[in-house]
């Protein structure tokens, strides 16, 4: 079981193992909602954000939680335990069930699934080094992206094409705003203040976001959760990404053009980000 284990039909399985039935709702509608929690020296970090964020995505869809946010902890401990992984991730997402292929919502019980997979440390390293490069890529979502659910396409696709145009990640726009990442909040600074777009349906509200946000202004930086637009990205003196597995990471180029500058320099702001994460995730 190197590359991890599994949890589904409340067993413990192999990730080659076929558990999932073809009416799962999960796979025939994106019906469900998920997590990741990112484990550091065999620790889950952050959990009790990111509990609360699944139960609250779950309850925002009427999705029945049959297990407690209790047993969700004894059971992701326990999996941890079971994979042996030091530095891992925790991925689990909630299916409305298994029933015949009909739209309405069915009176079924919900399916729990889970995987703990290895963290490769060397990649996120590498990124840190190099920074990303990024492209700008129309907001096609829909209008509650603030729902973790399993409705990935429109991030996927779009994901793809920045990496068929050679960056690593695309940067969303509605209606002359930036709103996130395929997969990670942004935010730039001005002038010593952090600004990130408000935590409302237009973007997922991010755990590590909403970490950084509470160190900041606890340590007195300036945070303005505000709107912006592209143009702002190529003015900014920062520019940064902040998810579950991706940490904190410098953007430094976008569209082929050098953003950021000053991330690099030491004492910036991301740097002084980067290193209140680590230390938190090393003392959780």
């Amino acid at each position: 079981m190197s590359e991890g284990i599994g949890y589904a039909g409340d067993r413990f399985v192999s990730l080659t193992e076929p558990v999932v039935p073809i009416e799962d709702r999960a796979h025939q509608f994106g019906d469900g909602v998920y997590e990741v929690i990112r484990v550091y020296r065999g620790r889950p970090f952050l959990m009790e954000y990111h509990l609360d964020r699944f139960v609250k995505s779950a309850n925002f869809i009427s999705l029945p939680l049959d297990r407690s946010t209790e047993d969700l902890r004894v059971l992701i401990h326990e999996a941890i335990a079971r994979a042996g992984f030091p530095e891992a991730q925790v991925y689990f997402q909630l299916s409305r069930g298994f029933a015949k292929r009909e739209h309405g919502f069915p009176a079924i019980a919900s399916h729990l699934t889970l995987t703990v997979r290895p963290v490769d440390e060397g990649k996120l390293a590498s990124l840190w080094r190099t920074g990303q490069q990024m492209i700008l890529a129309e907001d096609i979502r829909w209008k509650h992206c603030h729902i973790k659910s399993l409705n990935l396409l429109p991030n996927v696709w779009t994901k793809q094409m920045a990496i068929d145009s050679g960056a690593h990640d695309a940067i969303f726009v509605r209606d002359d705003r930036v709103t996130e990442c395929t997969s990670s909040n942004i935010a730039i600074v001005r002038d010593g203040v952090i600004i990130t777009h408000p935590a409302n349906e237009w973007i997922l509200h991010g755990v590590t976001r909403r970490f950084l946000l509470e160190h900041a202004r606890s340590t007195g930086l300036p945070v303005e959760e505000a709107v912006f637009s592209p143009d702002s990205l190529f003015t900014a003196d920062e520019v940064f990404t902040m998810g579950t597995l991706s940490e904190v990471t410098p953007v430094n180029m976008i569209d082929g053009r050098e953003v950021g500058l000053h991330a690099d320099l030491p004492g910036s702001i991301v740097r002084k980000l980067r290193s209140a994460l680590r230390e938190a995730a090393k003392l959780a």
